[in-house]
């Protein structure tokens, strides 16, 4: 509720409602409609031109506007589906954490490093959220789960970091459960002799493709969750909007030969969606008129 009350203050929320060629035109058409309504009313007799009011002409285009905002005012969810594809988008502004969808994708770095206690991995970041809340805290039992599903996986010595030895390439990917859930842990990110997170727009496709791979080889077949990936510690430039055309067109194109899922939905975090203007039927348009199916 919060999100749909600050998206009326965004400059970006009145451009697409009233200012852009579909609002106009649909206040428009919805003027038009009320003074065939008036017309025909004058022909038949029921409501002549003599008895309209000189502020006529304001009232059907208040009356227009109110419509053209009402059918276009801020939502916190939006469905995208593909024509002609068994698959859709869902756009949502959200908890990931709280997301009903039973697989979820938590962005991680390639050393899989999941120490809170010493500050390595933020308590405030996702994942620091993530293990919190499904784990407790208890990164043993992360660590022990994570180990075991990157058993066989391909890795590198890696001494100058400050945490786990041992570095993975972008887009490797480790399966977690907890409390019914699958958790995709994708190494989208690399930590500096620092622990400081720093991703690329490439490291972003490159781990998105090897993500939906192994979702189709190893994973549970379902909807998936993900997040806006790299737009916060990540440090990645791009805005919010393109970040999400990214993520759904490396889907669709995983898509195109094998289905392992029916359904991705995208969360858009709340902070980010007051702070950006987000506004998610914008998205919607963005993602009908850029995707490439």
């Amino acid at each position: 509720m919060k999100h749909l009350f600050s998206s009326i203050r965004t400059s970006s929320y009145w451009r697409y409602a009233l200012f852009s060629k579909a609002g106009a035109s649909q206040t428009l058409t919805v003027a038009g409609g009320l003074y065939l309504l008036l017309d025909m009313l004058d022909f038949f007799g029921m409501y002549t031109r003599d008895k309209h009011s000189n502020l006529a002409f304001f009232v059907i285009i208040g009356f227009s506007v109110i419509a053209t905002l009402i059918s276009r005012r801020p939502t916190s969810r939006v469905t995208y589906r593909i024509p002609k594809k068994d698959f859709s988008f869902e756009v949502i502004v959200g908890d990931l954490l709280e997301s009903e969808n039973p697989n979820i994708v938590i962005s991680t770095n390639t050393t899989f490093d999941t120490d809170i206690s010493s500050g390595l991995i933020s308590p405030d970041s996702l994942q620091g959220k993530f293990t919190n809340k499904y784990f407790s805290g208890n990164t043993a039992e992360l660590d022990k789960q994570i180990a075991a599903s990157l058993k066989g996986s391909t890795s590198q010595k890696h001494t100058e970091s400050k945490g786990k030895k041992r570095r993975y390439p972008i887009g490797t990917v480790a399966k977690v459960s907890a409390h019914g859930k699958t958790f995709y842990l994708m190494a989208m990110s690399e930590l500096n002799g620092e622990g400081t997170a720093k991703s690329t727009p490439q490291m972003i496709e490159t781990s998105l493709e090897a993500l939906w791979t192994y979702i189709a080889e190893k994973g549970e077949f379902g909807d998936i969750s993900i997040a806006i990936l790299g737009t916060g510690r990540g440090r990645v430039g791009l805005p919010r909007k393109k970040i999400v055309e990214k993520i759904a067109q490396s889907f669709a194109d995983a898509s195109q030969d094998k289905i392992f899922s029916n359904k991705l939905t995208i969360v858009v975090h709340p902070g980010d969606a007051e702070r950006f203007g987000v506004n998610l039927f914008e998205i919607r348009d963005y993602l009908s008129q850029s995707l490439h199916v």
